[in-house]
């Protein structure tokens, strides 16, 4: 039982991606797609998001050999909880990233990766990003 109590311990992340995004009430986003990405740690344990980013893969064989064609960082996805940022169990974060022309063209052309990194895991979580556009409301 030692065993499993030890395997099972420590942060556990949820992420999830959603693309195609608009702003209400945010002038500095005002008429931009944007992606939003939520982080939520359901485990028992606190961990440290350090750096958010992005990994472009060309085709699938690039991704499963992991050699990406292109990667960038974004900088400053929260103008609130700035990076690094320390995510307590039980808590959510949020991060928001602009969606120009060129990560809508790596959205559809290959294939393309938010990538989180924090401070329990060497590797990062991947997440694709689908592009979509929302309609208007």
């Amino acid at each position: 039982w030692d065993i499993y109590k030890w395997r099972t311990a420590g942060p556990k992340l949820r992420v999830s991606v959603q693309s195609g995004m608009k702003s209400i009430n945010m002038p500095q986003y005002e008429g931009k797609r944007l992606i939003h990405v939520n982080v939520s740690n359901y485990g028992d344990r606190p961990t440290t998001i350090t750096n958010l980013g992005y990994l472009y893969f060309a085709n699938l064989w690039t991704r499963i050999r992991g050699r990406p064609d292109a990667a960038a960082i974004i900088p400053n996805p929260c103008d609130v909880h700035l990076l690094p940022y320390e995510l307590k169990q039980g808590n959510l974060w949020s991060g928001i990233a602009i969606q120009d022309d060129q990560v809508t063209k790596w959205a559809t052309e290959g294939r393309l990766y938010f990538v989180l990194y924090h401070s329990h895991r060497e590797q990062p979580i991947y997440r694709r990003v689908v592009a979509r556009e929302r309609s208007n409301i």
